[in-house]
């Protein structure tokens, strides 16, 4: 019998009835990570994955078992599109600027001065929170909001149970809360 992973691009190269949902199911965690972990941005991330997705509905045969792992190809791909997206948004230039100056710039012309002080101080407010977390809390936090990783996920990752991973998660998410919630008080 073919390896699983296998066994789910024969499904979507034969076309079978839900090869794309179960094919989706087994590996977009692992795609999502990687993307995001290359683009540091969710959106990109998934479209990224939606684009992987769809090559693989109407390329199935420019993946070779004899070469590899299905899987490993499909990280492979994911890894060098989100690679393309990073090097293409430098190149984009905007009266000379490349475009990622220009997301970050300050809008300084719909906000107020007070308003954005008031936020990056919030933001950095929250990041010293953040820090100063337990690293057990702050790590499954990471995993899950920033690695795109579901509880389930964290848990085989860390080999901790399924509960475990939920507490810190609600501990960790509360502490933030309380510590904003002093900000505004």
């Amino acid at each position: 019998m073919p390896p699983i992973d296998t066994i789910h691009w024969e499904n979507i190269r034969d076309r079978s009835p839900n090869s794309l949902a179960e094919l989706y199911d087994g590996f977009a965690g692992a795609m999502f990570s990687l993307a995001l972990e290359v683009l540091g941005d969710r959106w990109e991330a998934e479209e990224v994955i939606q684009d992987v997705f769809a090559y693989v509905w109407k390329k199935p045969e420019a993946f070779s078992p004899a070469k590899g792992k299905f899987s490993s190809w499909l990280l492979v791909i994911t890894r060098n599109r989100s690679i393309d997206r990073v090097r293409s948004r430098k190149r984009k230039v905007v009266r000379g600027e490349p475009i990622e100056v220009l997301s970050n710039r300050q809008d300084l012309g719909s906000k107020d001065g007070a308003e954005e002080a008031s936020k990056s101080d919030e933001r950095s407010f929250l990041q010293s929170a953040f820090k100063q977390l337990p690293d057990e809390q702050r790590e499954v936090i990471e995993l899950s909001y920033f690695k795109g990783l579901n509880h389930l996920e964290i848990s085989e990752q860390l080999k901790l149970s399924l509960g475990t991973v939920k507490s810190r998660i609600r501990l960790g998410m509360e502490k933030l809360k309380r510590a904003l919630s002093n900000l505004h008080s």
